[in-house]
C-alpha cells in the first residue's frame, strides 16, 4: 500500500451520485448482473454480501465517460485475467 497526501484541486470532474453494477458470480462461471442506484458503496456491498448466496461478487462503480465504464471497487470477476493496473491489455481494455 502506497499512501501519500493529494491537492484536491487537480480534480476536474466529480459523480455526486453513482450508479453501481454488482456481478455475482458461481463455481460454474455462470454470473447475474444488478445495476444500484440511489445508495452508497457501503450499502452496494451490504446488499450483495447479504445477497451472494456462497457466490463471489465484484463491486463497480458506473463511470459515463464517452460510452459506460466499470471501476472495480470491491471483489474480483473469477472469469477475468487478471494483469494488474497499467498493463497493456488492461489499458486496451479500457480505450476501448
Amino acid at each position: 500500500m502506497d499512501i501519500r497526501t493529494v491537492d484536491p484541486r487537480d480534480q476536474t470532474w466529480e459523480i455526486w451520485q453513482p450508479k453501481y453494477r454488482v456481478h455475482f458470480h458461481d463455481k460454474t462461471g455462470a454470473a447475474e448482473e444488478y445495476e444500484v442506484e440511489g445508495v452508497d458503496v457501503s450499502q452496494v456491498m451490504a446488499w450483495a454480501a447479504e445477497r451472494c448466496d456462497g457466490r463471489t461478487f465484484v463491486v463497480y462503480a458506473c463511470v459515463p465517460r464517452g460510452g459506460l465504464g466499470l471501476l472495480r471497487l470491491a471483489g474480483i470477476d473469477p472469469t477475468e485475467r487478471h494483469l494488474g493496473p497499467g498493463s497493456s491489455q488492461a489499458m486496451g481494455r479500457q480505450q476501448r
